[in-house]
């Protein structure tokens, strides 16, 4: 009889707590609202993602294929799609995104970058993991 009496105590703490417990996750709610104006920003993903990267002398360098965000959401790096014929050959190279400008010149704009093709073909290639979703050194 004194387990029967331990067991139906037991039971009824139990379910005397539990609906609070439950009310307790339920009340944490996250609501995300739509901006209605845009915040302020430099540039767009899509001026970015798969255009050409020029040298000071307007010869291309590469293809951007991948761009590195942080958790914050700011670009670590840019990944650099260069060498190769018809993709043969090539590699993704990561460089720093400030390494990168913006260049107009006869109301057009392309990318540009200080560097040149040999020391893009001798830094480390990166290659995509799909798998663990990261890039690794060749």
């Amino acid at each position: 009889m004194l387990k029967t009496l331990l067991l139906s105590l037991s039971l009824a703490f139990a379910l005397a707590f539990a609906p609070n417990a439950y009310a307790e996750v339920q009340s944490i709610d996250v609501v995300v609202v739509p901006y209605e104006k845009l915040p302020s920003y430099g540039s767009v993903v899509s001026a970015w993602y798969k255009q050409p990267v020029y040298d000071p002398s307007e010869k291309k360098l590469g293809v951007i294929g991948d761009m590195l965000f942080s958790p914050d959401g700011t670009i670590n790096a840019v990944l650099l799609n260069v060498g190769g014929f018809l993709g043969i050959g090539s590699k993704h190279v990561a460089v720093p995104v400030s390494a990168i400008t913006i260049t107009s010149k006869n109301n057009k704009s392309w990318l540009t970058m200080n560097t040149t093709k040999d020391i893009l073909k001798k830094a480390t290639g990166y290659k995509f993991d799909k798998k663990m979703g990261v890039w690794n050194p060749e």
